[in-house]
């Protein structure tokens, strides 16, 4: 039967029908059953003795002219002696004979109202069956029976009240019977009314014990969902770190150059109740030789992007940065480079690869060398913070310049520009990532930090630390915590001076070359004793004395030898190439061009606009015969001063 739709409406508002109803009525169903199960067991012992006593004393004098009351009595202990087997069959036997839960509360709360109903209508006329009656009516109301059950029970009740009354006819005319007939009906309205309100509210708990069960799940789901995907994450996590691991190396002997790392990436997982790091950082050394020196190269980078991005960028970093170092060692030619092209060239073949990535995986990085005899270092900032001096109890910026963008960004044509600084005996390098600066000193509540932005701050904890690389990041970490990827390196120079000097011998050559008596000045080293080793000053005075005499070889020795010491003198260098192109004009030897050159070229990386070296290396690649560098760098410098007569002839003897 359907019914139209405005009665359907106000049918499903008197009977509380909504849409939760009708969606959870399974979920509801069955948590009415486990509530019903719950009173299975105390409810069939109170159904056991409940009636007892009314049986074998009370209806007996009472009512001894109905006999048959005994027998409804016997009745429910009966039934609930029966439903206590079931349940101890249920138990050991683990079978489900009782039903799912309201199985035996239909069938107890059928018979206790039907029987109750029936002889209750049969003597209606006395108030004490009448009230209890009542008592069994208003029980059925804390029964966790559904509405629909409710309705049918309280039906049954009713008619089996009415029938008795019509087959038994009790006298029902006094007044004490009216009264006890008005409170009957009372009972079952109030039976009716307190079942749909305590009937309502127990699907009111349950729908809200429900959905905050059902939300706990899909958030145990959507959590189980994000661990999976963690661990799959934490799995590439791992998987990178063990790809970048083997890359960020120390592999350098022990020597003059000390050398030392501190890395601490922002990145922290576990991957099999183990820890791990991860980030975008890096850092490197080797131990290389080129043309015959010995050096220790290093890198450290900082890659742009957090974990896994980051960590990418440093992957690419190392791999191309240790195929450079392999190279070096097996290919003669690589070897045989000055480490400013060798820096230049590690440089480029960096560049090139980040530029493949189209502005995606940016770099910034130092890269250097250092000669472990001298102490000399060779380095390229490529957008990374300044290095720092500490000497004498003192840490400064060197160089605070950069002249690059990071690794990667496209359209770079500008010069390389190699920075050379001497170290002496006791000093430290340190060169580290912006990790080391960017500090968080402070959080608020909201959220909101606050970043230290004092660049001298790293200058006062070295300071503090006196140099020492494990002090140095506990004093970090006393001021604030760590936002980025810490990673840093030190490099200490502890090699004694070789170098003697005789400052008397020096003074007097000086003095006498200050009065242009070069062959005087001369006479005083020649007067050394034999064997005696020379200082760079002394060996950079003799080149300028032999030069002053005309005799350019020798000149051109001590300059060679003076570079080896202090590889360091951009002016030394400058000047022994200019000295190879005089020795040259003599003896027309090609191969003096071909050092001059690469001394030129040293100068160039260091000072790329420097005219005077730019006219000089255009001469003497004219003279080798390499038309178009030559053109090249005789229109650069022509570009930097287009009224240099010396620029004008050399183009003019270029051109023809």
């Amino acid at each position: 039967m359907t019914f139209p739709p405005p009665f359907r409406k106000y049918f499903r508002l008197l009977f509380d029908i909504n849409e939760d109803r009708i969606r959870y009525s399974k979920e509801y169903i069955a948590d009415l059953h486990r509530q019903a199960r719950i009173l299975h067991y105390p409810g069939s012992i109170i159904g056991v003795f409940v009636w007892l006593g009314f049986a074998f004393d009370t209806d007996q004098k009472l009512h001894p002219e109905f006999p048959d009351l005994f027998y409804y009595r016997i009745g429910l202990s009966l039934l609930s002696t029966a439903f206590l087997i079931l349940i101890l069959i249920d138990k050991f036997a683990r079978t489900r004979f009782r039903g799912k839960g309201l199985e035996w509360a239909y069938i107890l709360f059928l018979y206790l109202l039907t029987v109750t109903a029936f002889f209750t209508g049969r003597i209606s006329d006395d108030p004490n069956y009448v009230s209890g009656l009542q008592i069994v009516v208003m029980s059925m109301v804390f029964m966790p029976f559904p509405r629909r059950a409710l309705i049918l029970l309280y039906s049954i009740s009713i008619f089996a009240f009415l029938s008795s009354v019509l087959i038994y006819h009790p006298n029902l005319s006094t007044n004490q019977a009216s009264y006890s007939m008005q409170n009957l009906a009372i009972s079952y309205v109030l039976g009716f009314f307190s079942g749909f309100i305590v009937e309502r509210y127990r699907f009111s708990n349950f729908i809200s014990h429900y959905k905050i069960l059902e939300k706990n799940r899909e958030i145990s789901e959507n959590m189980q969902q994000i661990q999976n995907l963690k661990e799959k994450q934490d799995g590439d996590y791992f998987l990178t770190s063990l790809l970048l691991d083997p890359l960020i190396a120390k592999k350098t002997t022990n020597g003059p150059i000390q050398i030392e790392f501190a890395l601490n990436q922002y990145k922290k997982f576990e991957f099999r109740e183990k820890q791990y790091e991860l980030g975008g950082d890096y850092l490197s050394a080797f131990d290389l030789i080129l043309q015959g020196k010995r050096f220790k190269a290093f890198v450290n980078g900082d890659a742009m992007g957090k974990s896994i991005q980051g960590a990418g960028g440093a992957l690419v970093l190392g791999a191309v940065y240790n195929s450079v170092i392999i190279r070096s060692r097996m290919d003669p030619d690589s070897a045989n480079r000055s480490p400013e092209r060798w820096l230049k060239d590690c440089f480029t073949d960096l560049q090139k690869v980040f530029e493949t990535f189209n502005g995606s995986m940016l770099v910034s990085a130092v890269l250097g060398l250092i000669e472990e005899e001298t102490g000399t270092l060779y380095y390229l900032n490529v957008e990374h913070p300044w290095l720092i001096l500490y000497r004498d109890n003192t840490a400064s910026f060197i160089d605070p310049e950069t002249h690059f963008y990071k690794l990667g960004v496209g359209g770079i044509n500008g010069q390389v520009y190699v920075r050379v600084f001497a170290m002496k005996p006791g000093d430290k390098i340190f060169c580290g990532s912006d990790g080391k600066d960017d500090l968080i000193l402070n959080e608020s509540f909201d959220g909101k930090r606050k970043i230290n932005e004092d660049e001298n701050e790293f200058l006062r904890r070295v300071e503090e630390a006196k140099g020492k690389l494990p002090e140095i990041e506990k004093l970090l970490l006393s001021v604030g915590r760590f936002s980025d990827d810490y990673s840093l390196l030190s490099i200490e120079y502890s090699i004694t001076d070789s170098q003697t000097k005789d400052q008397d011998r020096f003074s007097k050559a000086k003095k006498a070359a200050l009065s242009k008596d070069f062959a005087g000045a001369l006479k005083i080293y020649k007067n050394s004793p034999e064997g005696e080793s020379y200082s760079s000053e002394d060996l950079k005075l003799l080149a300028r004395l032999y030069d002053k005499i005309g005799d350019f070889s020798k000149a051109l020795q001590c300059a060679f030898e003076a570079i080896d010491l202090e590889p360091a003198n951009h002016e030394l260098l400058f000047y022994t190439s200019l000295l190879t192109k005089r020795v040259y004009s003599k003896t027309k030897d090609p191969n003096l061009l071909k050092k001059g050159e690469e001394l030129s070229e040293r100068f160039r990386l260091r000072f790329p606009d420097h005219v005077k070296n730019l006219i000089h290396l255009a001469d003497i690649y004219r003279l080798r015969g390499n038309l178009s560098r030559a053109s090249y760098l005789i229109a650069r410098a022509g570009e930097l001063e287009p009224e240099n007569e010396k620029v004008k002839e050399l183009q003019k003897l270029i051109s023809t």
